[in-house]
């Protein structure tokens, strides 16, 4: 009887394993496919472990990836790495290349180059190799800064010359500090002893000194 129950058990801890460690439908999916136009983009669910976890053994279907002499093993979008306890799940090494990702990896545009995420990590297709490669997370392009014209300068105050305004005298503007009067049923603008009378010269509005 003892037999049998350490032998029930046992089965079912392989069983839970199994069941533990084995890759997702998305994962096993798209592996199948092994083709980068998989990729469409769509609702990102995201990983399923997370970095830090540890397992006790690798999923069954893992590959070995070098980076830097450095061993990783990779599995549904994981990196995984040897320690004391199994196999932790680590952040994704720059310049690891796989073949595959998992189908809800999201295909971005950025600045005209397009990656593939997955989790934190981001990926590019390299055709030469049919691999995918893990970059540098891209850097946002910076906000456009709006350019403010600079004001334009108030115009200049009408120069009346050596003798003051004198009758028939055109000016582009008016001297500052002036006040419009209306007489005769006229609009003029008085400044000082002297009146300018608005008429239209080359379609621009011009002020002509006139004594009353």
């Amino acid at each position: 009887m003892k037999l049998l129950k350490s032998i029930l058990g046992a089965s079912a801890c392989i069983v839970l394993a199994a069941f533990a460690f084995s890759p997702s439908a998305d994962a096993r999916g798209y592996e199948r496919g092994g083709d980068h136009h998989h990729h469409r983009g769509g609702y990102y669910r995201g990983p399923r472990v997370s970095i830090g976890f540890i397992a006790p053994a690798l999923p069954l279907g893992h590959v070995r990836v070098a980076v830097g002499r450095r061993p990783y093993y990779y599995h549904g979008g994981h990196f995984y790495r040897h320690s004391p306890r199994g196999y932790v799940v680590v952040a994704a090494p720059l310049g690891a290349s796989v073949v595959t990702l998992p189908a809800s990896a999201v295909r971005v545009q950025l600045g005209g180059v397009t990656y593939y995420q997955y989790g934190d990590a981001y990926y590019q297709w390299y055709p030469a190799t049919r691999t995918y490669v893990v970059v540098a997370p891209p850097t946002p392009a910076p906000a456009p800064v709006a350019v403010v014209p600079a004001p334009a300068p108030a115009p200049a105050t009408p120069n009346p010359g050596p003798n003051g305004f004198l009758p028939g005298q055109v000016v582009e503007t008016l001297p500052n500090g002036y006040a419009a009067e209306v007489i005769n049923g006229i609009q003029y603008y008085r400044y000082g002893g002297n009146y300018f009378l608005p008429t239209q010269r080359d379609g621009r509005e011009v002020y002509v000194v006139v004594r009353l």
